[in-house]
């Protein structure tokens, strides 16, 4: 025989002294808990993924990044990032020196597009250390000093 009383949320016995419990009672219990707490646990629309909580607990990495000299250079991250900073230490983003223009850092968005001289991948960071048409892209100097600031 079921419960006089029932819990308020689930409806489950709540027996009292003169009640007397059959086997069935708890075997609908039970399978009550299994049915709200499984699909609780499957609701993908409640519950954050792997990356989501990756993403939440850290939303972006920050690297020390030396210049090699090197015309481009791909920088491989352990993540896709869903945009990055890149620029020099001690650097304005931009100067004038002479009759050159320097670009000393870049940004980039997936999806979204990126300033000139740095782009992202899935998961890698594209930098340049050229000079064309009187600009000079001063994104990988030799024994440059960089900080990359990359967003999950």
């Amino acid at each position: 025989m079921p419960s006089s009383l029932k819990t308020t949320n689930l409806e489950l016995n709540k027996w009292i002294e003169s009640d007397h419990p059959v086997r069935a009672d708890f075997i609908s219990d039970n399978e009550i808990i299994d049915s709200v707490l499984g699909g609780h646990l499957a609701n993908s629309g409640v519950h954050l993924t792997a990356a989501e909580k990756q993403r939440v607990g850290s939303p972006f990495a920050v690297y020390a990044i030396q210049g090699t000299g090197e015309q481009s250079r791909a920088i491989t991250l352990d993540f896709s990032p869903q945009m990055v900073f890149y620029f020099a230490q001690d650097m304005p983003l931009s100067e004038f020196t002479g009759s050159i223009q320097k670009i000393n850092g870049g940004i980039a968005v997936k999806n979204y597009g990126n300033s000139e001289g740095c782009s992202i991948g899935s998961n890698i960071v594209y930098v340049v250390q050229q000079d064309i048409n009187g600009v000079r892209y001063n994104l990988n100097k030799e024994n440059g000093q960089y900080i990359l600031v990359a967003f999950r």
